[in-house]
């Protein structure tokens, strides 16, 4: 078992931290510590806590925190005994909804108009109602603790044989069916939290588009979008705040033949060499042949010459006999 720990930024509000569904590990809670002037930590954190919690501590479902956030952000720092190496700890954190001095809540929105090009994003956020994210821009507030409850992907000038399919974990309910552009995903007004979300590009033409985006959750966590891959927290509890969605053509560069000579690449050939060998060849062939004869004819001296005395050395042993 080890201490692990993960830090979470926190938002000027009225927060309640609570250990998550099924949680069993005790949680320590306490704010994270800071050098003087840190832009992340120049707020004030105020705690009240039930009984045996010391302000600190999350033993079990029915402790709970209550922090109050004012001045600026505060970055909280949770820490816990786990068993797992490397696994953050899990807590539930939820805003309470507070009306800000000298301003309503806004009314709700009238028709909302949808940009005839390019992805547009309807969402239901906290405080703020059903809202439209323009194509190139972003549904909600990356650095607000605010919750996107529900959205809905809008492609007016969707290409043929493609489509974008997204499902999202919503906590409390957990994953709910995929759907795709034009349709609703998610709830309204029942204050649950979307924990996860997923988009994919699918049909025959999907593979000549891709997704770009960002995805943002609670705690100051960003995601990029790819087709296919779940997004959420480190934990699983972190909640969407903010939703960025683009579809792009796929680029396609040409691809490198590793055969071909680099531009850079000086090549050395052999073609002087080879002209070395063809001239000593020719050299060769054509030089005169009577130095082989001259040879030849010494040979054949030496060799009468020796023919003579053998001759000669018979004679002597006949006559002597």
């Amino acid at each position: 078992m080890e201490i692990s720990s993960s830090v979470i930024l926190m938002q000027p509000g009225m927060y309640i931290l609570r250990q998550p569904t099924g949680g069993s590990v005790p949680l320590s809670v306490s704010r994270a510590p800071y050098l003087l002037g840190s832009v992340n930590n120049s707020g004030t954190m105020e705690v009240l806590g039930t009984p045996k919690t010391d302000r600190t501590m999350l033993r079990d479902g029915a402790d709970c925190l209550v922090l109050h956030i004012f001045g600026g952000p505060v970055e909280v720092l949770v820490s816990a005994l786990v068993q797992v190496v490397g696994q953050l700890p899990a807590i539930r954190v939820d805003k309470i909804a507070l009306e800000e001095a000298g301003r309503a809540i806004p009314p709700a929105a009238g028709p909302i108009e949808i940009a005839p090009q390019g992805i547009s994003v309807i969402g239901h956020v906290e405080l703020k109602g059903d809202l439209v994210a323009a194509p190139g821009k972003t549904l909600g507030e990356p650095g607000s603790a605010n919750r996107i409850e529900g959205f809905q992907v809008m492609w007016p000038d969707r290409p043929e044989g493609v489509d974008v399919a997204y499902s999202i974990v919503v906590e409390g309910v957990g994953a709910m069916p995929s759907t795709k552009t034009g349709n609703f995903c998610g709830t309204r007004g029942e204050a649950r939290r979307i924990t996860e979300v997923t988009f994919a590009l699918i049909g025959p033409n999907a593979g000549q588009f891709q997704l770009e985006g960002e995805a943002h959750f609670s705690g100051g966590f960003q995601l990029p979008i790819a087709s296919g891959t779940p997004l959420g927290g480190p934990s699983g509890v972190e909640h969407l705040t903010a939703l960025a969605l683009r579809a792009v053509p796929r680029r396609v560069g040409k691809v490198a033949n590793p055969w071909d000579e680099s531009a850079r690449t000086k090549v050395f050939k052999a073609k002087a060499k080879a002209d070395v060998v063809t001239k000593a060849a020719s050299k060769v062939a054509t030089q005169p042949v009577p130095a082989a004869k001259a040879v030849a004819g010494k040979v054949t001296d030496k060799s009468k010459g020796t023919g003579s005395a053998v001759k000669k050395a018979v004679s002597r042993t006949a006559a002597a006999k």
